[in-house]
C-alpha cells in the first residue's frame, strides 16, 4: 500500500513538474517581460531565472498540503517527505529572491545609469541575508527546533563567526554607512594614493570598490577602507557650475617697476592689448602717476578672465599675489571653468596662460626663470 502511495505522489509531482514548466514558467516569463518593458534582452539571463525558480515553487507547496492525506497511516515516512519537501521549497524561495535581487539590480543599473546609490553593495547585503535566513529554516527543519532557539545559540558562535566573516562584516556595515551618507557611487572621480587609486569608480560591491584608473588600469579597493581611511571625491566638481583653475605665475622682482608717460604711450601701440586699455578702469589706471607695471598687467589678467566665455563669471574669480619668496613673486590665476571635461579644460587653462606669458614682455615684466637654456653667464 505503501509503495503504490509512493507511486502516487511521483507521478502527482511529475505532472506538477509539467505543469509548471509548460504552463507556469511561460506565463511567469510573461509577466516579467512586462515589468522590464524594453530591458528584455538585458535581462533575459536573470527574468529565465527568476521564473524557473519560482515555477519550482508549485509542487513543492501542493505536495506539502496532500501529503497528510498520502501517507496518513505512516507517520515515520510522513515526516521524512514533509521534511525533504520544506528543505526543497526553502532552498528553491532562497533561490528566487537571490533571483529577483539580480533581476532589479540589472534593471535599476540600466535605467538609472547615474545613481549615487552602490546598488551591487546593497544587492549583496540583501544575498547574505537571504542566505542567512535560508539556512537558519533549514537548520530548524532538519533539528525540529524553532528558528529562535537557533538564534539563541548562535551566541556562543559569535567569536568563531566574527572571525570567519570579518571582511564581510566591514564591508557590509562600510556599506550601509556608504549608501547612508552618499559618500561614494558608481562613475564617480575618486583619489585614494595610498590604494594607488585615481579614477572613476565602475563597481561598489559589498567587500571590494573596483576604480579604473586613468591609465585603464583596475584597482581593487577594500570597502571598509573608504571609511576608515581618507579619500577625495571629485563628485563635488562634476556636480557645481566649474572646474577650478588655480596657478601662479611667477615674477622676477626686478622686471617689476613704475612706468613712464612714454612706456604707457607704448603700450598702447599694441594691438593685443588695446581692447584692455580703451576701457574704463585702464584709462583711470593710466592716469596715476605711480603705476606700477605689475598692477596693470594684474588688471589686465583679471579683465582678460572677466571677458573668457569658458570661464565662469558666477564663481570666485580673481588675480591675487602670493607671498614673495626665493623664485620670485607668485602671481596666482584663481577662476573655475565652465567646461569640466578633462581635455576641454586643459586646453582652456592652457591657452590663458599662453596668452598672459606671451604678453608679460609688453608689461616691461619677466618670469624667475633658473639659469639654463638660452641663458648665459
Amino acid at each position: 500500500m505503501l509503495a503504490v502511495r509512493v507511486l502516487l505522489a511521483i507521478a502527482l509531482l511529475s505532472m506538477l513538474f509539467v505543469l509548471a514548466r509548460r504552463y507556469l514558467l511561460p506565463a511567469i516569463a510573461h509577466l516579467l517581460d512586462k515589468v522590464d518593458g524594453d530591458l528584455q534582452h538585458q535581462t533575459e539571463k536573470q527574468r529565465l531565472k527568476l521564473a524557473s525558480h519560482l515555477a519550482h515553487l508549485l509542487p513543492a507547496v501542493v505536495l506539502i498540503s496532500s501529503a497528510e492525506q498520502f501517507f496518513q497511516y505512516w507517520p515515520a515516512f510522513r515526516s521524512a517527505v514533509h521534511l525533504a519537501l520544506w528543505i526543497y521549497f526553502y532552498c528553491f524561495a532562497g533561490l528566487a529572491f537571490a533571483a529577483l535581487i539580480n533581476f532589479a539590480t540589472t534593471i535599476y543599473s540600466a535605467v538609472d545609469r547615474q545613481s549615487n546609490v552602490p546598488y551591487l553593495g546593497l544587492a549583496q547585503v540583501l544575498k547574505l541575508l537571504d542566505f542567512i535566513v535560508v539556512s537558519i529554516l533549514i537548520l530548524s527543519t532538519l533539528l525540529g527546533k524553532s528558528p529562535v532557539y537557533l538564534l539563541s545559540g548562535l551566541g556562543a558562535l559569535t567569536a568563531v563567526l566574527l572571525l570567519v566573516f570579518k571582511d564581510t562584516i566591514l564591508g557590509l556595515v562600510a556599506s550601509i554607512q556608504l549608501a547612508t551618507n552618499k559618500m561614494v557611487a558608481t562613475g564617480d572621480w575618486i583619489e585614494m594614493p595610498k590604494y594607488g587609486a585615481d579614477g572613476a569608480v565602475i563597481e561598489v560591491a559589498l567587500t571590494t570598490v573596483k576604480v579604473q584608473n586613468w591609465d585603464n588600469t583596475i584597482t581593487t579597493i577594500p570597502t571598509y577602507a573608504l571609511i576608515s581611511d581618507s579619500f577625495k571625491n571629485w563628485r563635488g566638481m562634476q556636480q557645481s557650475g566649474g572646474r577650478r583653475i588655480k596657478r601662479a605665475i611667477k615674477i622676477d622682482i626686478h622686471s617689476i617697476g613704475f612706468l613712464d608717460e612714454a612706456e604707457k604711450q607704448q603700450l598702447m601701440q599694441h594691438t593685443v592689448l588695446q581692447p584692455f586699455l580703451i576701457t574704463e578702469i585702464a584709462k583711470e589706471l593710466l592716469q596715476q602717476p605711480h603705476l606700477t607695471n605689475l598692477k596693470l598687467f594684474r588688471c589686465y589678467a583679471k579683465w582678460m578672465l572677466q571677458h573668457n566665455p569658458h570661464i565662469n563669471q558666477n564663481m570666485t574669480l580673481m588675480v591675487r599675489q602670493l607671498e614673495s619668496n626665493e623664485v620670485g613673486l607668485p602671481l596666482e590665476i584663481y577662476c573655475f571653468s565652465a567646461d569640466k571635461v578633462w581635455a576641454n579644460y586643459e586646453q582652456i587653462q592652457a591657452e590663458i596662460f599662453e596668452t598672459l606669458f606671451a604678453t608679460l614682455p609688453l608689461f616691461t615684466l619677466s618670469t624667475f626663470q633658473r639659469l639654463g637654456g638660452r641663458q648665459e653667464l
